[in-house]
């Protein structure tokens, strides 16, 4: 009887004890956003010789995804913008290595951001709607930089 007893608290151990174990994996393994996972990483297309050059650095914010700073070759400086100030910003979809914004620029008119990340590589596909229907779409691929934003020289307005 006593190693019955035995037996079935030890069987009630490695259950409870399993039942623990699998709870705290289920935690670990939940996956992170996009928009978490690649948080301040700053991304650049193109080189001020060539005339054209963004930078965009992906933000934590859903409400403010991120920042771009755009080469002006005049001024020979940056423009700046925050990406929730161009219009209202929506986030659609925020998994690991996909994003999808929404920017609507008024009521007829938005945008559709589709971003994914492949190692240093991040291709962004931009798709504009006017009056719901599709009327543009435009692929381009930014390289992660390791360069800093704040260096960056920003235009005076």
């Amino acid at each position: 009887m006593k190693s019955q007893i035995l037996k079935i608290k030890a069987f009630a151990l490695v259950v409870i004890l399993g039942l623990s174990l699998s709870a705290f994996g289920l935690m670990e393994t939940k996956e992170r956003s996009f928009l978490d996972t690649h948080k301040g990483s700053l991304w650049k297309f193109g080189e001020p010789a060539e005339g054209l050059t963004i930078y965009a650095q992906i933000n934590k914010s859903e409400s403010d995804p991120f920042e771009i700073w755009v080469y002006n070759v005049i001024d020979e400086c940056y423009l700046y913008e925050k990406i929730s100030e161009a219009g209202s910003t929506e986030v659609i979809e925020n998994r690991k290595n996909k994003v999808q914004i929404k920017i609507k620029e008024n009521a007829d008119e938005y945008g559709v951001f589709t971003m994914t990340i492949n190692g240093n590589a991040m291709n962004v596909e931009l798709d504009s709607y006017e009056k719901g229907k599709l009327v543009k779409e435009e692929n381009f691929v930014l390289n992660r930089t390791y360069e800093k934003a704040d260096n960056l020289v920003v235009c005076k307005n």
